[in-house]
């Protein structure tokens, strides 16, 4: 919940009596392993799935039954539209490591949201910028060549990261294996594994036991063409002009920090 409520403020700060009433809209909670299927296409989920802790992913299933992950769920998302209308999934969802997962009364959850809350403002953003990713995702793998591919989906890991404060220094969690990277950026593991090793060649990141590295933001967002403002930052950011560590994003304004690129 700790993730979703920092998600939430970064976008729109939230009341105590809004944060209160989220933990009063939790259901259950539920562990997933790896390779587990949280949700599957064609079905109708009545309550709220939120990730507490771990890493899913939305993916399709092609003709000749290879899968294409679509989005990377992260810690503070939540896996289905938040919209009084229950649609069914077009998609399935996947654990690509150990996931937590917090489930909400969808209606309760729905009777707390205010018109000009903190919290549906919130809602709004974050929908804003999933929608935003899925173009730049379609840009991604479609235009970019293999290496700028990568290194943009990195760039993005580590900002979504940044926003919940999960961060430490210019490292983070990684747990994605090259199968997963390779689903995720429309590759084949040959060209993945050459696209990291240039990477690393260039001292652009470095990926060790589960936890990635940046090694040198300017650069390697600057090869990715990598700017941010998809995301709706508004002017926060996770870089300092001078690179002397991580700023606490949700709380520094472009006067203080901009992005490097």
């Amino acid at each position: 919940m700790y993730s979703f409520i920092n998600k939430m403020n970064f976008y729109s700060r939230m009341t105590q009596e809004e944060k209160t009433a989220i933990q009063e809209c939790v259901d259950s909670k539920q562990h997933f392993a790896r390779g587990q299927r949280l949700a599957s296409a064609g079905e109708r989920p009545d309550r709220i799935s939120l990730i507490t802790d771990g890493w899913a992913c939305r993916f399709k299933t092609a003709h000749d039954g290879a899968d294409q992950i679509i989005s990377l769920i992260l810690p503070g998302d939540h896996c289905e539209d938040i919209s009084p209308v229950q649609c069914r999934l077009d998609y399935s969802v996947r654990a690509l490591s150990e996931v937590r997962v917090t489930l909400l009364d969808r209606q309760k959850f729905l009777s707390r949201l205010t018109p000009d809350s903190g919290l549906s403002n919130g809602l709004a953003l974050a929908s804003a910028v999933d929608r935003s990713m899925m173009g730049e995702w379609l840009l991604n793998v479609t235009r970019r060549p293999a290496a700028m591919r990568l290194a943009h989906l990195l760039c993005e890991l580590f900002t979504r990261y940044a926003i919940i404060g999960k961060t430490n220094g210019y490292s983070m969690y990684f747990p994605l294996t090259q199968v997963a990277l390779s689903e995720s950026l429309g590759l084949s593991p040959v060209h993945l594994n050459r696209s990291l090793q240039l990477l690393r060649h260039q001292e652009l990141v470095s990926l060790y036991r589960k936890t990635l590295t940046i090694l040198d933001w300017s650069r390697l967002a600057e090869f990715a063409d990598f700017d941010g403002q998809y995301l709706h930052l508004h002017g926060k950011a996770p870089v300092s002009q001078s690179e002397t560590g991580f700023l606490n994003c949700s709380y520094q304004t472009l006067q203080s920090i901009t992005w490097i690129s």
